[in-house]
């Protein structure tokens, strides 16, 4: 309880307590809310852009473990806020999984990007996806049966809370004791991703440095930036215009719409039907294109139409009511961005490079920068911005994210980068295509010399041996 109300004390009548003016005091609890999403998404954005080199230095596991840590606590401080109204825990566990919440997400970055094959990325980023949203699915489908009933517009029941806080607790000791380094992972033909060299703070700040003054990294950034900010807008109006039990509802599809879409992308990303890589890329980049200027020009009809506006009271429209179809859509339609524009993003990160120390701080600047950008929607939305006001930025903040995918996917994406990286071991199918066959890949001067010399070239393993470099 507020330390104004203690046990014991007799509860203050209405005519006895003063009713606050300002919407910018500090212990109004939208303003907390927003006060401890600042601090997550604000050390999000640097411990993603650090988590690279950190993953580099402490390897995969522990920087698992670290990042799962963040999320009990963060769910648990949310529910010590609403049942006791004390400040401190909801801000330590906010500044905690901004910190952790890096680590994880670069982690799992990482693995999406240096272990899959090139042929593979996009199945692999789409699977972390589609995993990702089943267990979105599966709590958002908690919440929908304990508000089933529920008509009104209330908050978080204490069941909801207690559920999440066991499940995410688990997550830790999965990673801890199914994470393996990754000079142990082994491809179906026997061999290993790359040579694997040892490191240190030094090497990883250059790295990070250099990773920022790479042209097609800059380049490539507001695509990144924009990647989740669709999810701000409409989640807010989800809140505003739906009740207790359809938002709900909404949240589960939501969530269930980013499994058997995106990976239908990830499908066109990745056919062996279109041989160019560069061709894929740009066929990914114009449906998830589509889908995001038809879902933001839909949208601002929505908020014209239905008077979407904060300044007047919740419609609490039901999904019984007429007016649910079209939001209802609309929310899906921004899940399917959601996921589809990170992949396109993250296929287009994976497709510059195959070394696994590029891979990791690549990963990190991406979820370092998709949290900027998704915090300073949040902002806007915290600040009362109108939601037709969101609705334009947004709308002129993707087209330029979608120039900036096209123009990297168009000019830098190369067929293959194997046989470019030094460290990086070419899987043994993959010199039989190219060596023997050509498949249709077309390869650089450099790529071409080392090609035809791969099969007699040594290299250094892990324990100081040489052996053949497949």
């Amino acid at each position: 309880m507020p330390d104004s109300v203690r046990a014991g004390d007799a509860p203050l009548r209405t005519s006895e307590v003063a009713i606050p003016t300002s919407k910018w005091r500090l212990n109004r609890p939208f303003n907390q809310n927003m006060i401890v999403g600042c601090i997550l998404y604000g050390l999000f954005t640097v411990s993603g852009c650090l988590g690279g080199s950190v993953l580099n230095l402490i390897k995969p596991k522990l920087t698992f473990v670290i990042g799962a840590i963040g999320y009990p606590l963060y769910v648990g401080g949310l529910w010590y806020f609403d049942r006791e109204g004390h400040q401190w825990f909801p801000l330590f566990a906010g500044a905690m999984l901004g910190i952790s919440a890096g680590f994880l997400w670069t982690a799992c970055g990482f693995i999406q990007l240096a272990y899959a094959e090139e042929q593979e990325k996009a199945m692999y980023i789409t699977i972390q996806w589609a995993m990702t949203a089943f267990g979105g699915t599966v709590g958002s489908l908690i919440a929908f049966g304990i508000n089933f009933q529920g008509t009104d517009a209330s908050g978080v029941s204490t069941p909801v809370y207690a559920v999440f806080v066991v499940i995410m607790c688990c997550s830790i000791a999965i990673a801890f004791f199914l994470i393996i380094r990754p000079e142990q992972v082994v491809r179906d033909d026997g061999t290993h991703l790359a040579v694997f060299r040892a490191t240190d703070a030094w090497t990883e700040i250059k790295g990070i440095g250099e990773m920022f003054t790479d042209p097609k990294i800059v380049l490539l950034l507001p695509g990144i930036f924009v990647a989740e900010m669709a999810l701000s807008i409409m989640s807010s109006i989800n809140g505003y215009f739906f009740n207790l039990r359809t938002r709900s509802l909404n949240n589960i599809m939501f969530q269930f719409v980013m499994i058997p879409l995106p990976l239908t992308l990830a499908w066109a990303m990745d056919t062996r039907f279109i041989k160019r890589r560069r061709s894929r890329g740009l066929l990914g980049c114009s449906i998830i294109g589509v889908v995001t200027l038809a879902t933001y020009s839909s949208m601002a009809a929505f908020i014209k139409i239905n008077d979407i506006d904060r300044t007047k009271p919740p419609p609490q429209v039901d999904w019984t009511d007429s007016r649910f179809a079209w939001g209802f859509i609309l929310y899906l339609l921004s899940g399917i961005i959601y996921a589809g524009f990170q992949i396109c993003g993250q296929w287009i990160l994976g497709a510059l490079t195959n070394e696994p120390a590029k891979c990791a701080r690549y990963a990190g600047l991406y979820k370092g920068f998709t949290s900027l950008g998704l915090m300073t929607a949040f902002l806007m939305d915290g600040q009362g911005v109108s939601y037709v006001t969101q609705q334009i930025v947004q709308f002129v903040l993707y087209v330029v994210g979608l120039a900036s995918l096209f123009g990297i996917t168009w000019f830098c994406v190369k067929d293959t980068n194997y046989f470019l990286e030094a460290d990086v071991i070419v899987p043994k199918h993959v010199e039989a295509e190219i060596v023997t066959q050509g498949d249709g890949i077309e390869l650089g001067k450099e790529q071409e010399e080392n090609a035809v010399d791969i099969s007699g070239e040594e290299i250094e393993d892990q324990q100081g041996n040489l052996s053949p470099k497949r």
